[in-house]
């Protein structure tokens, strides 16, 4: 689910040809991580699944808006990457996509993001037009600071923490960009979707780099470092809260699906993270996301 940052950068001649011998064995699951189509899923199945915990109902116009957005956020994150001059060895298939395809998406973003704000304009309510202009510029700023600042956010806000924060902050922001009064019942969802999605952020970091790039040992930040050995704790702890809020309350309704739901994913991802040596890196990047789809998606149709 998570942009890549700093970690992830350009490309080299070997590289390319690397990856381009590479590509006539692409499994037909990639596809929807190469063509970042996973983190807008993600972001419409938690969406329509949180608001009906806060007992609203989005419309057409929001999930469109939202699915549109998103994707946008992640090819541009990759077309930047692929525009770095230097990279850490090996450039994963998503980010070799988006480098060769870099002019044919260029004008994807921007058809995507007229679409976006067309739908915007007309469609969405006033508040909901000014959170969303609030928090790209928050999400411009960040990136900005990752793709020309030499990524020193980090070492005040590490990335994985700050694109989970804000992808769920993104993802929710029809419902909260409605609420008139502050309550607890809308926001503890909230809150630990937020963690689920930088849970999330964290486990990808680490399965997927961790056996395929000698130096990330050395170079990974101090949360990762901390984070890498206590995947499990931490799922099962995040598991455990989702679960708790459930049982304190007398009569959960709607809000309660969205807990099981975190639930069910902090689980998922801990089943992935003890079996993970017995699978690939792309498969985990994948299965990551789709953990969380299923969830949701279990949630909703239940």
């Amino acid at each position: 689910m998570s942009p890549d940052g700093t970690f992830l950068c350009g490309f080299l001649k070997d590289d390319v040809r690397a990856a381009r011998a590479r590509s006539h064995t692409t499994p037909w699951w990639l596809w929807w991580n190469i063509l970042s189509i996973d983190a807008p899923t993600v972001a419409v199945v938690w969406a329509l699944l949180l608001a009906r915990s806060s007992h609203m109902r989005l419309r057409a116009a929001d999930e469109i808006v939202l699915g549109l957005v998103v994707w946008c956020i992640y090819v541009s994150d990759r077309v930047f990457d692929g525009l770095k001059p230097t990279n850490q060895r090996v450039l994963r298939e998503r980010h070799l996509f988006c480098a060769k395809h870099r002019r044919a998406l260029t004008w994807l973003l921007v058809l995507a993001a007229v679409a976006a704000l067309w739908v915007t304009a007309g469609f969405l309510a006033p508040t909901e037009l000014s959170a969303g202009m609030k928090l790209a510029a928050l999400i411009g700023a960040y990136m900005a600071t990752i793709h020309a600042g030499h990524g020193s956010i980090a070492r005040f806000v590490p990335k994985e923490l700050a694109v989970g924060i804000l992808f769920a902050v993104g993802t929710t922001l029809p419902m909260w960009s409605r609420l008139s009064e502050f309550s607890w019942d809308e926001w503890i969802p909230f809150g630990l979707f937020a963690v689920l999605c930088s849970l999330n952020c964290l486990a990808i970091e680490c399965w997927e780099n961790e056996s395929h790039h000698p130096d990330w040992i050395q170079t990974r930040s101090p949360v990762i470092r901390w984070a890498e050995t206590r995947i499990n704790q931490l799922a099962a702890a995040l598991a455990a809260s989702a679960s708790a809020v459930i049982l304190v309350r007398r009569d959960p309704g709607a809000f309660g699906s969205g807990l099981l739901a975190i639930s069910l994913a902090a689980l998922l991802i801990l089943v992935l993270n003890r079996y993970r040596n017995r699978l690939s890196g792309r498969a985990l990047r994948v299965l990551a996301d789709a953990t969380l789809v299923l969830a949701g998606g279990l949630a909703l149709v239940t």
